[in-house]
C-alpha cells in the first residue's frame, strides 16, 4: 500500500497499550479497508481471511511486521482484528479517512487517449471535466445527515449499535460520523456531528422528522 493511506491511518491514536504491540493500528486499519473494499468481504472473519491469502509483497505493503525466524511477514489474525477494531474511535477514524480523500486531486482529463489519438469519448469526457470546473462553487456545503444501525454489531451488553453520519452532496464523501449511545437517540448527536465537520454554516437535510427539533436548535 502507498505511504499515503497509511500515513493518513497513523493519525488515528492506538486505544491499545504500548506494551507488547506488534502490529501498528495503522496496518491493522489498512488490512480492514483493503479487506472491505473488495467483494464479498464484509465481516470481520472474512477480513481475516482476505488477510490470511495476502502474498508476502502485499503483506509488506500493508507494513506488517518481518519474523526473522521463519523469514516471512505475519498477518494479523482475527482475534487481533475483532480487539482492535472495537476499541478504535470510529468519529477520528472517519475523519482521518475524510482528510484522506480530500486530498485526492482528480487527474485532469486530455483531449486525447494514451497512444495520443483522439478519441470521441476523450474529446466529450474533457469538455464535461472543464464544464465542471469552470463552475462556480457553492457558497455552502450542503450535507445528508442519517442515522444507520451497524448490521452484525453488537455491544457487550446485547445492544445494537446505531451510528448518525453527514454525508457532503456534491462528493458523496462521509464527513463525519458519531456513534449513537445505548440510551440517546440521534436528535443529542445532531449538532456535535456537525460541529465535528468543522463546516460553517452548512446547508442540512435530515432523514426523518424527528431530527427537526434538533436541527432549528443549530
Amino acid at each position: 500500500m502507498p505511504s499515503g493511506p497509511l500515513d493518513a491511518l497513523a493519525r488515528v491514536p492506538d486505544p491499545r497499550n504500548p506494551r507488547g504491540v506488534r502490529l501498528r493500528l495503522a496496518t491493522l486499519l489498512a488490512v480492514g479497508v483493503c479487506a472491505l473494499t473488495s467483494a464479498g468481504h464484509n465481516s470481520l472473519t472474512a477480513v481475516a481471511e482476505w488477510v490470511r491469502r495476502c502474498d508476502q509483497d502485499v503483506l509488506a505493503r500493508l507494513g506488517c511486521p518481518f519474523d526473522p525466524f521463519t523469514g516471512r511477514f505475519r498477518a494479523p489474525g482475527e482475534r487481533t482484528l475483532r480487539d482492535v477494531f472495537a476499541r478504535v474511535d470510529p468519529a477520528v477514524l472517519t475523519a482521518a479517512g475524510f482528510a484522506r480523500l480530500t486530498a485526492l486531486q482528480p487527474r485532469a482529463v486530455s483531449p486525447t487517449g494514451p497512444d495520443g489519438t483522439v478519441e470521441r469519448e476523450q474529446r466529450r469526457a474533457h469538455r464535461t471535466a472543464g464544464r465542471e470546473r469552470d463552475r462556480p462553487r457553492p457558497r455552502r456545503a450542503a450535507f445528508a445527515v442519517d442515522g444507520k444501525c451497524l448490521r452484525g454489531a453488537v455491544r457487550a451488553d446485547g445492544s445494537r449499535v446505531f451510528v448518525l453520519t453527514a454525508v457532503r452532496h456534491h462528493d458523496a464523501l462521509t464527513a463525519a460520523l458519531r456513534e449513537i449511545g445505548a440510551k440517546t437517540n440521534e436528535i443529542p448527536e445532531f449538532a456535535p456531528l456537525l460541529r465535528s465537520a468543522t463546516v460553517r454554516s452548512p446547508s442540512r437535510t435530515g432523514r426523518s422528522g424527528r431530527s427537526g427539533r434538533a436541527r432549528s436548535n443549530i
